[in-house]
């Protein structure tokens, strides 16, 4: 009997398909990072995050093949802030870049026994760099983290004339069986995370997302803005029942969640209904839904989670105090 050799293209894909099943189970030993690399002093990181900026990346097994076409970045994507950059000595940049990746690394270690040291070993480097002023300092707390699936830890940045930061701590999902590992992972997870938190960024750019710096996924952790809940006494209107008109209730929703009615007709969302000479208003979760649904929609994007629970978004206030409502969880997002 003549063998069967087959299209080579189809064995191929089917090889890559298999490889990309054994990344599931064991991310660890497929992340290859160089021996000359293990000081953790990664080389910039521009090349992979335009990758994934500009990219959708199906899956984990996706995002942990584009990190080893680039093992000298460490499993680090994105870039420090703007501003950090921007006070930093241009002839030292790539050594301070380097030093502070890899100062972060530590704090997330440190910071589990002792938010003192980190806080200290973190000041430290950063007034180094002048970053920070010998007057400023950054402030760790730890949140309370118990009960979420995909995050071990978080941790809140703060110091007086300092932009607050929020650093997430993956759960560890490696000891999971290999079927829990595959569904667990297909949407969540530190790559696919980080890999959607920067795409998003890069191509929708819309207020109410949170901004995504970088993330560390040898280490586990990804670094953000800081989302500060809005004290409930600081945002009083109550959306009512009905409205003389659609615009008289948008007046309400920014009010609330800062949503202004431009913003509302970019993305077609349903506010409500018309009955009776009367415009009823949906009820607030589903008007959340539907402007991020349809904003994600736009895009070719879909958020299995943000239907069925509210901690995808949190109220906080925009640079004049006034209210706005965030999308601050990146897990569970997929293509159309």
């Amino acid at each position: 009997m003549k063998p069967f050799c087959g299209n080579k293209h189809i064995i191929s894909a089917l090889l890559l398909k298999r490889a990309k099943i054994f990344y599931y189970g064991f991310y660890n030993i497929m992340l290859n990072i160089p021996p000359q690399n293990y000081n953790y002093k990664p080389h910039f990181t521009g090349g992979i995050t335009r990758k994934l900026c500009r990219n959708y990346y199906h899956c984990e097994a996706d995002v942990v093949e584009v990190f080893n076409r680039h093992p000298q970045k460490n499993g680090i994507a994105g870039g420090l802030p703007i501003n950090w950059i921007k006070k930093i000595n241009p002839e030292i940049k790539r050594e301070a870049v380097k030093n502070i990746y890899s100062q972060f690394a530590c704090l997330t270690e440190t910071a589990k026994t002792n938010l003192k040291q980190a806080s200290d070993m973190l000041n430290t480097t950063l007034q180094r760099y002048k970053i920070l002023t010998p007057g400023q300092s950054y402030n760790i707390e730890k949140i309370d983290a118990s009960g979420a699936l995909y995050t071990e830890n978080g941790y809140v940045l703060s110091g007086s004339n300092a932009d607050s930061l929020f650093i997430k701590e993956f759960a560890d999902l490696s000891q999971k069986s290999q079927r829990q590992y595959l569904r667990m992972t297909e949407r969540n997870g530190k790559f696919v995370e980080l890999a959607r938190a920067l795409q998003i960024n890069n191509r929708i750019k819309d207020r109410h997302i949170m901004h995504t710096y970088w993330g560390d996924t040898q280490k586990g952790y990804m670094v953000s803005e800081y989302v500060k809940p809005l004290k409930e006494s600081k945002s009083p209107v109550e959306i009512k029942e009905f409205y003389d008109n659609e615009k008289a209730l948008i007046n309400d929703l920014n009010k609330k969640y800062g949503f202004t009615f431009d913003e509302i007709k970019k993305y077609n969302v349903k506010t409500g209904y018309e009955y009776k000479d009367k415009f009823y208003s949906y009820p607030d979760d589903l008007i959340i839904y539907n402007y991020f649904s349809n904003m994600l929609e736009k895009y070719g994007l879909k958020h299995h989670d943000l239907q069925y629970n509210t901690d995808n978004y949190i109220v906080t206030a925009d640079n004049k105090g006034n209210p706005l409502l965030k999308l601050i969880d990146f897990g569970g997002i997929s293509k159309i």
